[in-house]
C-alpha cells in the first residue's frame, strides 16, 4: 500500500511538471517613435494547446540608457486594476541600476487570473524621451530578471519565448515644424537634425469641416543625414477656413511616423478686391484666373476682345467673401490679346491675357 502511494505521488508530480511545462507563451516588443519620444509596446500571447491564466509577471527589457531616458507608463493592458478587478495596479520598475525597465503585473488576493489569448494582447506601453537619435535603441528582453507565473503560482518562464525587436538607429528627429501664410497660401517649414533611411514626407491637410485627411503633396527626404536639413512645402490657393497639417515620414523599408503641426492654420477673408494675372500666360487653350472678394455679393467675370465685344461670361452669381479660381478655355478663339474684367457692382478690375495657338 505504501509502495502504491509512493508511485501515485511520483506520477502526480510528473503529470503536474509536464502540465506546467506545457503552458507556453510568446512575449514580443514593438517600438514607434516621432523623433523626440519612443513608445515601447509589450505583447503577450498563448502559443500552446493548454490554456493558462496569468498570475504574476515581471516583463523586463534592456534599453540604451545613453540615448533614451525618463521612462513613463502610458498604457496598460487587460491585466491592470483599471480594467480588470482581479489584478493590482500595473506598474513599471527598474532593474540592474536603472539599466533595465519592466512592466509589473500581479494578481490581487482573491483572484483567479485572466486567460492569456492566442492573439497578441497588449501587456503595457512605456514611453522614453530620446536624448540621442544617432544611437541604436538596443531594446532586448532581459531573460535573467524576467519571470512569468500562472494564477496557481507555477513559474512557467521556461515555456515563454522572448522575441526581440530589430535593432536600429532612432531614425528621424524633427527639431521644428511651423508655418506662415500669405493670403490664401500656406508655407510649411520643418527641420531635421538626423535622418536614417528617410525616403521623404507626405504632407496631409484637413479642414475644420472634414474628418478625413487629404494628401496635399510629397517632399523627398535626404535618406541619411547627421546635420540640420531644412524643408519647405507650399500649399496654395486655399479656400477661407481653418486647416490642420501633419507630415507622414516614410522610411525606405516601408515604416512611417506622423508629425502633427501643433497649431491650426487660419485662412481669413481677403482685405482687398483683387484680380490676379491669369496663369499660364500666354496660354493654349486653358488658363486659370484667380480673384479675391473681401465682401460677399454678386460678382461677374467676363472676357472681351480688344474691340470691346463680350466673348464669354465666366461667372455671374452671388459669392461669399473669399478666394476663387475660374478656368477659361479659349479653344474656339483665334490667337490674340483678350481682356478679362471682374465687376462687383462697386468696383471694376481689368487685365490682359494672350492666347497663342
Amino acid at each position: 500500500m505504501k509502495k502504491s502511494f509512493t508511485a501515485s505521488f511520483i506520477l502526480f508530480l510528473i503529470f503536474s511538471f509536464n502540465y506546467v511545462n506545457a503552458q507556453t507563451g510568446n512575449l514580443s516588443i514593438t517600438q514607434t517613435n516621432d523623433g523626440s519620444v519612443i513608445d515601447i509596446n509589450i505583447y503577450i500571447k498563448r502559443t500552446g494547446a493548454i490554456p493558462w491564466n496569468l498570475g504574476y509577471a515581471s516583463l523586463v527589457f534592456n534599453y540604451n540608457y545613453n540615448a533614451m531616458n525618463t521612462p513613463v507608463e502610458t498604457a496598460e493592458g487587460i491585466w491592470d486594476n483599471n480594467s480588470n478587478a482581479q489584478y493590482d495596479d500595473q506598474t513599471i520598475s527598474f532593474y540592474n541600476g536603472n539599466k533595465c525597465v519592466s512592466v509589473e503585473i500581479g494578481l490581487s488576493n482573491v483572484s483567479t487570473g485572466t486567460a492569456v489569448p492566442t492573439d497578441s494582447a497588449l501587456a503595457g506601453k512605456i514611453r522614453f524621451n530620446i536624448s540621442d537619435p544617432l544611437q541604436n535603441h538596443d531594446i532586448t528582453w532581459n531573460t535573467i530578471y524576467s519571470s512569468v507565473l500562472d494564477n496557481n503560482g507555477n513559474d512557467i518562464t521556461s515555456g515563454i519565448t522572448f522575441n526581440n525587436p530589430p535593432n536600429a538607429q532612432l531614425p528621424v528627429e524633427l527639431t521644428s515644424f511651423n508655418f506662415n501664410t500669405s493670403e490664401n497660401n500656406v508655407y510649411l517649414h520643418w527641420t531635421t537634425s538626423s535622418e536614417l533611411n528617410n525616403y521623404g514626407f507626405e504632407v496631409y491637410r484637413k479642414n475644420s469641416g472634414n474628418t478625413q485627411w487629404q494628401l496635399a503633396g510629397f517632399v523627398p527626404g535626404n535618406i541619411n543625414s547627421h546635420q540640420l536639413i531644412n524643408y519647405e512645402f507650399a500649399d496654395k490657393s486655399l479656400l477661407t477656413g481653418t486647416y490642420n497639417y501633419r507630415l507622414k515620414q516614410l522610411d525606405l523599408n516601408g515604416n512611417w511616423t506622423y508629425f502633427e503641426l501643433s497649431n491650426s492654420v487660419e485662412i481669413n477673408s481677403p482685405d482687398l478686391f483683387k484680380l490676379s494675372q491669369n496663369y499660364p500666360n500666354p496660354f493654349n487653350p486653358n488658363t486659370v484666373i484667380n480673384f479675391n472678394i473681401p465682401v460677399s455679393g454678386n460678382v461677374k467675370l467676363s472676357v472681351y476682345d480688344l474691340s470691346g465685344k463680350q466673348i464669354k461670361v465666366l461667372l455671374d452669381e452671388y459669392k461669399q467673401a473669399g478666394y476663387y479660381s475660374v478656368n477659361f478655355n479659349g479653344a474656339g478663339l483665334s490667337s490674340g490679346i483678350y481682356i478679362y474684367e471682374l465687376n462687383n457692382d462697386r468696383e471694376k478690375l481689368i487685365k490682359y491675357m494672350t492666347l497663342i495657338k
